[in-house]
């Protein structure tokens, strides 16, 4: 739920023309702060641990220690940021070790600005943010590779309850949890409960795995 203050943000690139074109972007919207950039993995969990963002736009391939063990570290010393990753197509071989260790969001660093600063708000709000594009070439990708995969997402998806099976529509369609209360008319501890219980059911460690069984099963188009 929203504090009334802005965003801060940590974004971590290699490429300065990449930090400078979404501290643009991201500056433009008056509800989040950009906190400090970094060029590295090592320099973003020095920063990390100093400025403490919310919200950590990380990309993957970096020099000294690359996008995801920097996630990997932070997360463990931090109960609160969150990391969204930024990538470009031909990087879905790390999606499954950066959903393991906890990120929030896949974003393509190709996104429209607007995509962008949604995906900001929706992973600070606690909703899982994927980037439509990156949802469906994950999802045909998992097709292609193996067809029982729905059959398997369909099977998990009717273990829910009606009421969570709406939840994980909305989840898959990128909700955010005061989104989701809002819509369905829960309270934020019924919203939650819900989502622990649906990742138990699904098998899933984090709501952007669930997000993908949504899209697996069906759910969202």
């Amino acid at each position: 739920m929203s504090t009334g203050l802005p965003i801060g943000l940590l974004l971590v690139d290699d490429d300065p023309l990449i930090r400078a074109g979404l501290g643009t972007i991201l500056a433009s919207d008056p509800g989040l702060k950009i906190l400090g950039e970094a060029e590295n993995g090592l320099r973003a969990i020095e920063l990390a641990s100093r400025l403490q963002p919310e919200v950590i736009m990380m990309d993957i391939r970096m020099p000294q220690l690359d996008g995801l063990g920097a996630m990997e570290r932070i997360l463990a010393e931090s109960a609160t940021a969150k990391v969204l990753i930024l990538t470009t197509f031909g990087e879905e071989e790390y999606i499954d070790r950066a959903m393991s260790g906890g990120a929030a969001g896949f974003m393509l660093k190709s996104s429209d600005p607007e995509e962008l600063i949604r995906g900001v708000y929706s992973v600070a709000d606690g909703a899982a943010a994927l980037s439509p594009r990156i949802a469906k070439r994950l999802v045909d990708k998992f097709r292609s590779v193996d067809h029982d995969r729905r059959a398997r997402a369909i099977g998990l998806i009717e273990q829910l309850t009606p009421r969570e099976h709406d939840v994980l529509a909305l989840v898959g369609a990128g909700s955010s949890n005061s989104e989701i209360l809002d819509e369905l008319v829960l309270t934020p501890a019924t919203v939650k409960g819900h989502m622990t219980s649906i990742l138990l059911k699904l098998k899933v460690r984090n709501r952007v795995e669930a997000a993908l069984i949504a899209y697996q099963g069906g759910l969202v188009d």
